[in-house]
């Protein structure tokens, strides 16, 4: 496993070509781990009002939960966060890298 710093995790996904499946591993604001597959440059369930504030201000990153998709959730309210001062781990292209 290939050790990387948050900000080249950051540069990793945000990087992605097309649609490119990934998966994210970070402790949530309840201090639970959660393991995350999602999608990027996806405009699923965008309604173009855009957000209110700026999530990479606050270290965050919008992403679509393919989980939640999947289970057949209304696609507008699949959107996430990942906090990237607690992601630990970025799976892509079939490497794994661990984020220290």
């Amino acid at each position: 496993m290939k050790e990387i710093t948050k900000a080249q995790a950051i540069t990793l996904i945000k990087e992605l070509a097309g649609n490119s499946i990934y998966s994210v591993k970070f402790i949530k604001k309840d201090g639970t781990e959660r393991l995350m597959n999602s999608i990027r440059r996806t405009r699923k369930g965008v309604n173009g009002e855009g957000l209110k504030f700026d999530p990479a201000a606050k270290n965050l990153m919008p992403v679509y939960d393919l989980q939640l998709a999947k289970a057949g959730t209304d696609e507008s309210k699949c959107w996430r966060m990942v906090n990237f001062e607690t992601v630990f781990e970025v799976k892509t292209n079939g490497e794994t890298f661990k984020v220290i």
